[in-house]
């Protein structure tokens, strides 16, 4: 899969964007006519889906790691704590 640059132009900076081609050409056909309130809109829908990213990305890190701590609590032998009980004493002889 090759990825192509595309180069955003902001009022203080350029933003590079990484994308597929079909991504880099949808975001070529957005940005050509572009007013300020549209990009702006688009600069929020944006930042939404990658917190939105960020968010699901904790969440499946989370998940895996209690399932491991799952699994890993099912090899240990779990003994509740108490009095041990009373050795049956050997007959003396």
């Amino acid at each position: 899969m090759t990825r192509n640059q595309n180069i955003i132009p902001l009022s203080t900076q350029e933003v590079a964007v990484y994308a597929t081609p079909k991504v880099a050409k949808a975001l070529n056909e957005i940005t050509d006519d572009i007013t300020l309130y549209k990009g702006v809109r688009l600069t929020q829908v944006i930042e939404a889906v990658y917190i939105q990213g960020q968010k699901d990305g904790a969440r499946n890190a989370i998940g895996t790691l209690e399932q491991a701590l799952a699994v890993a609590k099912e090899g240990v032998p779990h003994r509740n704590p108490g009095k041990p009980p009373k050795a049956i004493a050997k007959p003396k002889k």
